[in-house]
């Protein structure tokens, strides 16, 4: 019998110190006061950036990853020691911690709006609540990649889009969940080697301007030559390193006097649209019709989308988006959140939320259904029709269910997408995915509040 594939950490180290110091403070506090019960934490984006109309959640993997490698190292604990904060019986409890509680969460690729629990942890509190910064920034990230990633896919029309993005990250670590969320959300591969011998990702790659000027302005089609031959069969050749066109023209001449097919010519630069139709004509003309037109520089969803959205698109086959993927730079963050919706009391857990103005969250535990073109967050124990999609994937601890591939993911992500209305897909202005919320949690989300407005001393709305 085969065994399950084991999630996959994107790090090579632990990252229990990946906490905010408050985490641990308080921790050491529920410890020392024995408030160590059940709880339950859910994962939420409050709203969506305005560009946004639906996001794609991703992450998943990562996250259990960490939960299952929980632990605290000698040096890592001798550092709290050495804070003066934290005292030697709780640090000797942390010595031991290991994830023990139960996971339910989204699958990886399924859109979503606002408000909607991406992820639920039911675990002692000690456990729930010095997890809390490393998972929602695992999760965060990747979804706002994902999310990005998916608005640029769907602007290119069915042409490939490549994740171009690692030198303009911020910082190498980042290049991993860049890679595997752009790939999952439909872009054909990445430039970063490392996301291919991680994560077995498609890589790909052209040239730089300096190779080029390594020849020479005089010498670029030596240049050329010289790249067909080392690698016959995949050699895109950049083009504007001087002239744009003048670089066509240099290529063609490249292939023949090599007698290597032109595999294609990347624009990096200028007006990409008439570029790319007179670089068509020319290659075409030259009976080198095979030869694709890679676009990049500084591109984007709309920028894609003015370029092949119209009734007459740019002849371009493909594209390369580092800046503006790797960065979601109209949107840098999606303001993820963990917030408690379920507390030990007695012996039964029950719920509770969060009233502060504007951050009003949703009590108890749920669970979310697609209907319709929409979805409706509904009390865990509600039954709503439509597909429920909180899903058991940790239970005491252990994984128990078999972690996807990417290639998987990626699959289910573009039909899930794809079932989206059209209106929530567009690139400008798009509609925001319906949320709703059941009759179930609407009351018990009033009696939380009408209880809590009471217990001020001031009248209910």
């Amino acid at each position: 019998m085969t065994e399950p594939r084991a999630p996959r950490s994107l790090s090579d180290c632990s990252l229990a110190l990946h906490t905010d110091e408050y985490e641990l403070t308080m921790a050491q506090s529920f410890f020392h006061h024995g408030q160590t019960g059940a709880v339950s934490f859910e994962v939420t984006v409050r709203s969506l950036p305005e560009s946004r109309g639906y996001l794609v959640a991703a992450g998943l993997e990562q996250v259990l990853a960490y939960l299952l490698s929980l632990h605290f190292e000698p040096e890592q604990l001798d550092f709290l020691r050495s804070l003066g904060v934290d005292r030697d019986d709780f640090l000797a409890h942390l010595a031991g911690l290991r994830f023990s509680g139960d996971v339910d969460a989204v699958p990886e690729g399924t859109p979503v709006g606002a408000g909607v629990p991406l992820l639920r942890i039911t675990a002692p509190r000690l456990e729930a609540t010095v997890v809390e910064s490393a998972l929602l920034a695992l999760l965060n990230h990747q979804t706002m990649i994902a999310s990005k990633a998916s608005r640029i896919v769907e602007a290119a029309r069915g042409r490939p889009v490549w994740d171009f993005s690692l030198r303009r990250l911020h910082g190498p670590e980042a290049a991993l969940g860049v890679a595997r969320a752009a790939y999952i959300a439909g872009c054909a591969g990445t430039a970063t080697v490392a996301a291919g011998e991680r994560l077995g990702i498609p890589t790909t790659g052209t040239m730089a301007h300096h190779f080029v000027q390594a020849f020479g302005e005089a010498y670029e089609q030596a240049a050329f030559e010289q790249f067909l031959r080392d690698y016959p069969g995949r050699a895109v050749l950049l083009v504007d390193t001087y002239d744009t066109l003048r670089g066509v023209d240099r290529a063609i001449a490249a292939s023949r006097a090599t007698g290597v097919p032109l595999a294609g010519v990347r624009l990096d630069s200028g007006d990409l649209a008439a570029l790319a139709r007179e670089a068509r004509a020319r290659l075409d003309a030259a009976g080198l019709a095979q030869a694709r037109i890679l676009a990049s520089g500084d591109l984007d969803e709309y920028r894609i989308e003015a370029l092949v959205g119209g009734a007459d698109p740019a002849p371009l086959d493909s594209f390369g988006v580092g800046t503006m993927l790797g960065t979601s730079a109209d949107a840098p963050s999606i303001g993820g959140v963990y917030k408690l919706v379920a507390q030990t009391q007695g012996e039964e857990m029950v719920p509770t939320m969060k009233m502060s103005s504007a951050k009003v969250t949703d009590p108890g535990a749920h669970q979310v259904f697609r209907v319709d073109d929409g979805l409706v967050i509904a009390l865990h124990d509600e039954e709503c029709g439509g597909e429920p999609l909180l899903r058991p994937v940790m239970r005491g601890g252990r994984v128990v269910f078999d972690v996807p591939s990417l290639d998987t993911i990626r699959a289910c992500t573009r039909e899930r997408v794809a079932a989206l209305p059209r209106d929530v897909r567009a690139v400008d202005s798009p509609q925001q995915l319906r949320v709703e919320r059941s009759p179930g949690l609407r009351a018990l989300r009033d009696r939380l509040m009408a209880e809590g407005a009471h217990r001020a001393g001031v009248a209910a709305p």
